[in-house]
């Protein structure tokens, strides 16, 4: 049967997307291929109609440090969020002045006194929003970028993307032993009753941390639960209210909900 399929394939000849995906259904449904094999398939075809701006963490809602932050805060800011890497900025945004790794920081506690970010930063990686994911992915791999500074057409600074954030799109979110177990990454409380929260949060974890109560058998998590609520993905900036919060989408793709905003009324 594989062989069949494949030689139809070469026979009749590939014209589109389309014809590829349609082929490779047909394989699932001979059992050639499983489905979890033919969504990740999908996923590396379509990911080049994608661009940046489609998945990037808006200029708003990066976290980033200070270049006066001490070393306290700094520490700090890192247990909060779990991330592994900053944007080090002078007072706004708009005065980047280089990305700080996490890890950096390890060796620069035994002199804290001693101790200045200016001294430990790297150069920002910058990319334009409008550059397709699959062009972005090699580069990054092929300069062993992890974090890049998206930019608009005038230059300014319109998010955030990650290395991770790009895979993610191809092999589904990628969960680590701090999401399940510690949760910072899960949901960050940016304070005046808002919350970061990810998009594949569990209804239990919002329940136990924020007590928003949701019930729902049929999925798991805050993202899967909107879609169905809402019987669509939803827009980037869209506000949805439910019950007494309201729900911001702030980074969404063409398949799921990544990040939300949960305020409180």
């Amino acid at each position: 049967m594989k062989k069949s399929i494949l030689a139809r394939i070469f026979k009749e000849g590939i014209k589109s997307k389309n014809d590829v995906i349609n082929e490779l259904r047909e394989a699932v449904y001979n059992n050639v291929i499983d489905n979890d094999s033919l969504s990740m398939i999908e996923a590396v075809i379509n990911i080049s109609e994608l661009k940046v701006r489609d998945i990037m963490i808006p200029r708003n809602q990066i976290d980033v440090l200070d270049v006066d932050d001490s070393i306290d805060t700094i520490v700090s800011k890192i247990l909060n969020t779990g991330h592994s890497r900053f944007p080090v900025i002078d007072k706004e945004i708009s005065s980047l002045l280089g990305i700080f790794h996490s890890k950096d920081l390890v060796s620069c506690m035994i002199h804290k006194d001693k101790f200045s970010i200016k001294d430990h930063l790297r150069e920002a990686y910058f990319v334009p929003e409008i550059k397709r994911l699959d062009n972005l992915m090699y580069e990054m791999r092929l300069n062993h970028v992890h974090l890049a500074i998206v930019v608009d057409e005038f230059t300014n600074i319109a998010g955030i993307v990650t290395l991770e954030m790009i895979i993610e799109q191809i092999i589904g979110e990628i969960e680590d032993e701090y999401d399940e177990v510690e949760g910072e990454k899960l949901i960050v409380d940016l304070g005046g009753n808002k919350f970061r929260v990810k998009g594949f949060c569990k209804l239990n974890e919002l329940e136990s941390k924020l007590g928003i109560s949701v019930n729902d058998d049929l999925v798991e998590t805050i993202g899967g639960f909107l879609v169905k609520t809402l019987g669509r993905i939803p827009k980037l900036a869209e506000v949805i209210k439910f019950k007494q919060y309201n729900v911001e989408i702030v980074n969404v793709d063409s398949r799921k909900i990544n990040l939300i905003i949960v305020a409180k009324l």
